[in-house]
């Protein structure tokens, strides 16, 4: 039977409601565990009397897990059913939250932590697949921006929600709260979905076991690189070196593999599709600056400003703003407006948003904060809701969720080295700004001398000798200096993320347009 024929006569019993609020739910819980853990971790390290840098280990190792298990969910869809398989993930997340809470010991915390990183990896790929089957072809666009809003919002509110927890609780309820959502997602997925006649139990398929060792060691070795590279030097240290050359070797050898394999792990030929190759690619960038700039945002306003892990995170909340507005938007546009005008749109509003942020400086109010970061919420959700519309706009439905899950591989990818370019781009500039500000620091330059001797008299003032009055003077100066390079390092990054934002303007109109009307569902 055709996939045509079948997509026709098969529908859902459940309305379209009862199963987007299923599948939002199992998304938002895994998302939100992508970040709801990074302000406990020195909480954590704490209590397990552990090094900060080892605490990392409790994100490095969940994303790990999360991108391993994605190629392989059009797999284990195929041999038990995308339902059940579904069902196990989520119960999976959930009893391993259990144990990451009661853990009494470090390695039982990650190990836990692999656990439910297993379990959530495939998570999103699946809610999107069965999200896009179930709303027709011609709502995409309304479908993507409620999944949209999911996937942009939620790693926001993780960083507020995990400080909220971890000042007024403990640690162990940034895992604890995803237990009864997890919960009350299983009994709605197990009440409303129900598989298609392609994505039915079909027995166990051979596997491509080859694929999935490189791509384990591929996925492994890339993402330590990236989490521990800032603080070894990147390739002036050997063992960064290693694990990059290990990651390069692994990834080359997964590609010839899986292009010459009859049974591949990865289906790569659905990257001969147009609109979903250009697409990934844009959202993969978008990703990219988004998960950077929502990790350089606590930075500063801890190191700088005095913030605290709650404060930081909370100051982020207007982002969440931005992305409803610009997810009701584009939502409202979808039949109307051209989706690639709308991504173009987004891209122009997170250029504004990062250069908007590029203008701080330490007296700003929270004002300043607040619309940059809503303009930058809206420009993301304005990208991604349109351009997953656009990506998945000529895939087929039995190919739905082997493409789903290779687009977010390759977006999970972008997010790693999107938050990895926080701590590039801050240290570099650094440096740069500091070896620009020490050239300017000599007593031949007015404006250095003025303030130095005002220093020095303001402590002799005070009672010091002038050898101290002048040691103390050269301290200030030099904490002013180390201060205001680092706020230019940030403003730098942020314009950096506004020009790459822009790079990418020009390709979004690469993609096929995809128009629905009377005559025609899909007009490239």
């Amino acid at each position: 039977m055709s996939e045509a024929l079948t997509t026709t006569q098969w529908k859902p019993k459940a309305s379209i409601a009862m199963i987007t609020g299923a599948v939002m739910l199992a998304t938002i819980v895994e998302v939100l565990n992508t970040s709801i853990a990074n302000v406990a971790l020195k909480t954590i390290a704490g209590a397990f009397s552990v090094s900060n840098d080892e605490s990392l280990w409790i994100v490095t190792l969940f994303l790990i897990a999360s991108s391993i298990l994605l190629p392989a969910t059009e797999w284990c869809s195929s041999v038990f059913g995308r339902k059940k398989f579904f069902l196990f993930c989520i119960a999976l997340f959930g009893i391993s939250a259990f144990l990451c809470g009661i853990a009494p010991n470090y390695q039982a915390l990650l190990f836990a932590r692999i656990l439910q990183g297993l379990g959530g990896g495939c998570l999103v790929p699946l809610s999107q697949a069965i999200l896009l089957e179930t709303w027709p072809k011609e709502d995409h666009g309304k479908a993507m921006a409620i999944f949209g809003l999911g996937i942009m919002v939620a790693p926001i509110l993780g960083p507020i929600i995990g400080g909220w927890l971890t000042t007024n609780c403990s640690w162990n309820w940034v895992f604890f709260i995803s237990v009864p959502l997890c919960m009350l997602a299983f009994a709605m997925v197990a009440v409303s979905i129900e598989d298609p006649p392609y994505a039915r139990a079909r027995g166990w398929q051979k596997l491509d076991f080859t694929g999935f060792i490189l791509l384990v060691i591929w996925i492994s070795t890339f993402q330590v690189m990236i989490d521990n590279g800032q603080k070894n030097g990147w390739f002036g240290s050997d063992y960064i070196c290693k694990l990059g050359t290990i990651s390069l070797i692994a990834f080359i050898l997964l590609l010839w593999r899986e292009l010459t394999c009859k049974n591949p792990l990865l289906d790569l030929k659905i990257f001969k599709n147009w609109n979903f190759a250009w697409g990934t690619a844009v959202i993969t960038v978008t990703f990219a600056i988004a998960y950077g700039s929502i990790a350089i945002l606590p930075m500063f306003l801890q190191s700088l400003l005095g913030y605290n892990a709650y404060l930081s995170g909370l100051a982020a909340g207007p982002m969440g703003v931005g992305s409803l507005i610009g997810v009701l938007l584009t939502g409202a546009l979808a039949k109307t407006v051209d989706l690639r005008k709308q991504v173009a749109l987004g891209i122009v509003a997170i250029a504004i948003g990062s250069y908007m942020f590029s203008n701080l400086n330490l007296s700003i109010a929270l004002l300043n904060v607040i619309l940059p970061n809503i303009v930058l919420g809206f420009g993301m959700s304005t990208v991604v809701t349109p351009a997953t519309t656009l990506i998945y706009s000529s895939v087929l439905n039995s190919e739905m969720t082997n493409a789903s899950s290779l687009q977010n591989l390759v977006k999970n990818v972008g997010c790693a080295v999107g938050t990895s370019s926080v701590g590039v781009l801050v240290s570099m500039y650094s440096q740069v700004h500091q070896n620009y500000l020490v050239g300017k620091m000599n007593m031949l330059n007015t404006v250095f001398a003025d303030r130095f001797n005002d220093m020095v008299d303001a402590f002799r003032l005070l009672g010091d000798s002038a050898v101290v009055a002048q040691t103390k003077a050269n301290a200030m100066l030099y904490k002013q200096l180390i201060q205001q390079s680092t706020l230019s390092a940030y403003m730098s990054s942020y314009k950096v993320y506004a020009v790459v934002i822009l790079l990418i303007l020009p390709f979004v109109f690469v993609i096929k347009r995809v128009r629905y009307d009377k005559q025609s569902k899909d007009d490239n």
